[in-house]
């Protein structure tokens, strides 16, 4: 009866704790997923500072020529529109929860027609000129 009663209680200390072990890898497994998961979503992360990178300084280049009168009123808002779609396409790839290479090849060339875009209408030799002055 001693013999049964210890039995019984080593079985049971043995799969609660084997039931913990399970957890905590359970634990561990929902964390960190799938080691190829776990790659796809931080390749989808280098991606997505990629793009937001090159769409800040994108930006930053419409807003200078905006400043300074190279860009007009109607070219910053072509340019403009232009970034809001290459935005709405990254979301859109978002949607699944990653960007995979695919995607981000698309986005790329997105970006370097938007490069192109940029200067070509910041070096066009057309401008906006304040208090209606006209150069000699």
């Amino acid at each position: 009866m001693k013999t049964t009663l210890i039995t019984t209680r080593l079985g049971m200390l043995m799969l609660g704790g084997l039931s913990l072990m399970a957890t905590a890898a359970q634990a561990d497994w929902d964390r960190y997923g799938h080691p190829q998961v776990r790659h796809a979503y931080q390749q989808s992360q280098a991606y997505s500072q990629q793009v937001n990178a090159r769409q800040a300084r994108q930006m930053d280049r419409i807003e200078a020529g905006k400043h300074n009168g190279s860009l007009t009123r109607h070219e910053v808002r072509d340019l403009m529109r232009e970034q809001h779609e290459i935005q709405a396409m990254e979301h859109h790839f978002r949607a699944d929860g990653i960007i995979d290479a695919r995607e981000f090849r698309r986005l790329d060339h997105a970006l370097d027609q938007a490069d192109r875009n940029i200067r070509a209408e910041r070096h066009d030799r057309q401008a906006r000129y304040a208090y209606n002055t006209r150069p000699r």
